[in-house]
């Protein structure tokens, strides 16, 4: 297994949303509109979805903020992001463009009131990881709020057989990433405010923190 997983191709990109629900039993649907319906945001909000792939997540997040809001994504694959074109469809509320995410964004400071991110930043390697932060915070509005959805920490050694099974299936980054404690890592880089929402048996968390008008 790979290290890092920054990339999604090939057969597991063209038929990725399919996958998610095959992996999870079907769950993989009701989990992220549950996941979207925790995001409160104002209803004209214009939120960047980092990591975007076929754009289901953004289609979701637009449909539960409402009619005025728009959602801009960015993903580094090509073949996930004609995925995302074609849930587009005619839907105005829904853009995205191709853009590494260990570089700068293309986006101005205090672009977007709020970011969402989902399964992307534990297979990140820790600096490239700070880095996205780093740049998510810029690119907020203070007060703006940013949505990470990936695995909560936790002792993989003392976790059950299907869980650490299920790891070894992962980038090998994604073990690391259950050390950290996350809520200390993005109060470093300017956040705040934390409120989580549990999934899988907490083994999974969406955790909302605010851009805090004043960093050190």
């Amino acid at each position: 297994m790979a290290r890092s997983k920054v990339e999604v191709k090939g057969f597991e990109a063209r038929h990725y949303d399919g996958l998610m629900n095959l992996i999870t039993l079907g769950y993989y649907p009701r989990f992220i509109r549950s996941a979207v319906s925790f995001m409160d945001l104002p209803k004209d909000a214009h939120v960047l979805d980092i990591g975007c792939g076929t754009g289901r997540n953004a289609r979701l997040i637009a449909n539960h903020l409402g009619e005025n809001s728009r959602v801009t994504g960015v993903d580094v694959g090509t073949e996930m992001l004609a995925g995302f074109s074609r849930k587009q469809g005619r839907d105005s509320r829904l853009s995205a463009m191709k853009a590494d995410i260990r570089k700068r964004f293309p986006f101005p400071d205090n672009s977007f009131d709020g970011a969402f991110m989902a399964f992307v930043l534990h297979g990140l390697e820790h600096d490239d990881r700070l880095h996205v932060l780093t740049e998510i915070q810029r690119i907020l509005k203070p007060g703006g709020k940013f949505y990470l959805l990936d695995y909560r920490p936790l002792d993989l050694k003392s976790s059950s057989l299907f869980t650490r099974f299920i790891f070894r299936l992962e980038c090998d980054l994604a073990s690391e990433f259950l050390t950290y404690n996350w809520e200390g890592i993005l109060s470093r880089q300017g956040f705040g405010k934390f409120e989580e929402k549990g999934f899988f048996g907490k083994k999974v968390r969406i955790l909302k923190s605010t851009r805090l008008m004043y960093t050190e």
